[in-house]
């Protein structure tokens, strides 16, 4: 059998018939996949470059986080004042129970139409307790029947970070007597 083996791999040789398939005379073939210790070291890298990217990413999402609650007190804002035309009925955004003090929204606000027990809640924003909201001015905000503000002093809102003091992770909402909104990134004032 090894005989015949040795003579079919001498035939192939000098006839060029062998195709390249050098497994059936038994010579090692070369592996093409990564070895234990290469994949370690990739994955420590990977871990290492991810521990150093970490900090910009959660400053990052902290960002996000105080963009988002200051674009919801827009979207509240903006409900208030198209249902006020809407209905030809003053509309008011307030803060919820549980804030402490006027200037302090951070619990969170609604959008309601009428007042008392026969107030119709349109909108309620659950607070986000990672999310400090502070308003210029004490009190609610209410838009009349022409969808202007009520109120006779200029409205700016402040939001930042809970937790992190001198946070650039800022953002602004301001109000102008007529009733329309801007939002200001990067900044709590207007």
């Amino acid at each position: 059998m090894l005989r015949r083996m040795a003579v079919h791999a001498v035939h192939c040789m000098q006839h060029s018939l062998c195709g390249g398939d050098s497994r059936a005379f038994g010579s090692l073939r070369t592996s093409r996949g990564f070895t234990l210790v290469e994949m370690m070291v990739v994955v420590s890298l990977m871990a290492i470059l991810a521990a150093l990217a970490l900090p910009s990413f959660n400053s990052l999402i902290e960002k996000y986080r105080v963009e988002g609650v200051a674009s919801a007190l827009v979207a509240s804002i903006t409900l208030a004042r198209s249902e006020a035309v809407r209905r030809g009925a003053t509309v008011t955004v307030r803060q919820r129970d549980g804030c402490t003090g006027n200037a302090d929204w951070s619990c969170g606000w609604e959008t309601v139409i009428g007042s008392g027990a026969s107030a119709e809640t349109l909108r309620q924003q659950d607070p986000d307790t990672r999310i400090k909201v502070e308003k210029s001015a004490g009190g609610s905000l209410s838009f009349d029947a022409l969808g202007n503000s009520a109120s006779t002093a200029v409205a700016s809102f402040k939001f930042s970070p809970a937790d992190t003091q001198g946070s650039s992770n800022l953002a602004a909402v301001c109000l102008a007597r007529s009733g329309r909104t801007k939002l200001v990134k990067g900044s709590g004032s207007c």
